[in-house]
């Protein structure tokens, strides 16, 4: 496998998070607060499995085609160094479970290691591997992510539907870097056709503000009820600085950011999002092109329903035959053939008469036949 400096970002930050983790466990153990390791340990457990290995997963499915075979070594090297390390961070807490992962992982292939996790030395930070820019980068990221994900649930907007973009607006110069940096993986992650990043939250809300009464009340007492009005009068720019952390007079009194309740109402066509510094919001105005691409996602997720149901390999090859009499789902089908074919591992998808197994795609019929190649 390639050395480390050599891999690609996303293995460089999940080694990076495993070393800090180290580092603080270590502090924590050191300082006998045993009961503070458990929620970093679950924490990274969530980003090795909810980000890692789920996004690393074409990597490991790519066959040995000769271009790629350098960053598929490098994602199974630094999975396996990973699991490792960590079973051995982890092993005073779960002791079965990690001398399983030691047993399977290190004996097999070094016959000389100790004969159980318990007998080796307990891992000490690599300072040289912590790059803490890069953590703080895709800890933005991750929360835009999650962010993105969060709309589409509560506005069912299901994430196989395409959309035109995601803006993100903050005034956190390193975040509006992240962003940028990352504008790929946050359109992949969030299936949308563009990034945008904006400085000023204002190009896609429209920002009110209401008193804070719980800590207005205690502090200006008979002069609450004109501020709040003064505060509920405020124009767009005015609580636009106040979200931003200026503390501004109105109606004769400081008012900081703490002593309001920003409302953000999004603007046409818009869904949004606030979580500390960062806004996020969805375009949700659909094309005929989005939604044409939204079936054919809409296919990709039943026939790998039906790969899970013939108890296929992630890495199992399959034949895809198909046939529908709506119009709109075959131009779907046809147009992103490539697409389907990649995500599902399809050496073939042909249009058969009567090929199969009875589904439906929103209300139109499809017929689809899955069959493992040899």
């Amino acid at each position: 496998a390639p050395p480390l400096e050599e891999r690609p970002e996303l293995d460089r930050w999940i080694v990076s998070v495993l070393q800090s983790l180290i580092a603080s466990v270590n502090a924590e153990m050191e300082g006998y607060r045993l009961f503070a390791v458990i929620s970093p340990i679950l924490g990274f457990v969530d980003e090795l499995t909810n980000w890692y290995i789920r996004r690393s997963r074409r990597r490991f499915w790519s066959g040995r085609t000769g271009t790629d075979d350098a960053d598929k070594l490098a994602a199974f090297a630094t999975l396996y160094e990973v699991l490792v390390t960590f079973s051995k961070v982890a092993a005073p807490l779960l002791p079965f479970v990690t001398e399983h992962l030691y047993q399977v992982l290190v004996r097999p292939v070094d016959p000389a290691a100790p004969a159980s996790i318990h007998h080796t030395d307990y891992p000490v930070s690599d300072a040289l591997l912590i790059d803490t820019r890069l953590e703080a980068d895709m800890a933005v990221v991750r929360a835009v992510v999650t962010m993105g994900h969060s709309l589409r649930k509560h506005h069912q907007l299901r994430v196989r539907q395409p959309l035109p973009s995601v803006t993100v607006a903050t005034r956190d110069v390193a975040a509006r870097d992240a962003v940028q940096t990352h504008r790929d993986l946050i359109a992949e992650e969030l299936n949308v056709r563009a990034v945008l990043v904006d400085d000023d939250e204002t190009a896609v809300v429209e920002l009110a503000a209401k008193a804070n009464f719980r800590l207005l009340g205690r502090r200006l007492g008979a002069r609450t009820r004109a501020v709040a009005a003064a505060i509920e009068a405020l124009d767009h720019e005015a609580v636009a600085r106040l979200a931003a952390g200026e503390t501004l007079t109105v109606a004769g009194e400081a008012i900081g950011p703490d002593d309001v309740l920003v409302r953000r109402q999004a603007l046409p066509g818009r869904i949004v999002g606030a979580e500390g510094a960062l806004c996020v919001a969805l375009d949700v105005a659909l094309d005929p092109a989005l939604v044409t691409e939204g079936q054919a996602r809409d296919v990709i997720s039943k026939i790998q329903s039906m790969r899970r149901q013939l108890g296929l390999a992630v890495t199992d090859r399959i034949e895809v035959r198909w046939d529908t009499p709506d119009p709109n789902l075959a131009e779907a089908i046809a147009r992103h053939h490539d697409l389907i074919a990649a995500e599902v591992l399809a050496t073939a998808l042909t249009r058969t008469a009567d090929p199969g197994e009875g589904t439906e795609i929103g209300t139109a019929p499809l017929l689809l036949t899955v069959t493992p190649t040899a």
